[in-house]
């Protein structure tokens, strides 16, 4: 089973009027989104309690929201980002969440002075770097959607068309989601921002 299949049987099981079905989806779900949670705050005290607390309010939230996930092969991934934003939220919330740098901005944090950051805040504010550079590039606002879909959000191909084709009120195709990110990759390796961002990785 792939992981697109098993992610839409999940999505359709979450929705069976079936609930024991139901009530078997969600348990599965919940231990997924606990996982997820658990790997952006394993480095704060009390990390497994504080990640069945995000989980569980993931659970409720992706409950609430289930409709709005158009693309069921994509399930899985849709409830991991609403997953890591709660958490991050909460290392926000706890002031051990890493700012991002600025032109105003100097020196270490002060929680972190003389010591090294933990791995889960680097990790997220990197993330939340790249997306800033990304948006910042000079391509369009379509290549855009498409290079964040794809490569931060884990979104299809068929989701990113669909979404594509709402926006510009015709069809777009998977097949145009490929040609646009193809051409885009190459102008984005060619922006000094992102070689910066890339080059500081290795």
């Amino acid at each position: 089973m792939t992981e697109e299949s098993d992610s839409a049987e999940l999505y359709l099981a979450c929705q069976s009027s079936d609930a024991q079905r139901q009530a078997a989806a969600y348990q599965v779900l919940w231990r997924y989104l606990f996982r997820v949670a658990l790997h952006v705050v394993r480095d704060q005290p009390e990390a497994e309690a504080l990640a069945q607390d995000c989980a569980q309010n993931a659970l409720i939230r992706i409950h609430q929201r289930l409709a709005e996930c158009r693309e069921p092969a994509a399930f899985r991934a849709w409830a991991r980002r609403i997953t890591s934003h709660i958490a991050i939220d909460e290392l926000r919330a706890r002031k051990r969440l890493l700012p991002l740098p600025d032109d105003e901005t100097t020196g270490q944090p002060e929680q972190f002075a003389g010591a090294n950051p933990p791995a889960a805040e680097m990790e997220v504010a990197g993330f939340r770097r790249l997306y800033e550079v990304i948006n910042q590039a000079p391509i369009s606002g379509r290549s855009r959607r498409v290079i964040l879909g794809r490569y931060l959000e884990e979104a299809p191909d068929e989701q990113l068309a669909r979404r594509e084709s709402e926006i510009a009120g015709l069809a777009v195709l998977p097949s145009h989601i490929q040609v646009t990110r193809a051409k885009n990759i190459a102008k984005l390796r060619a922006y000094e921002p992102i070689r910066s961002f890339l080059d500081a990785l290795e």
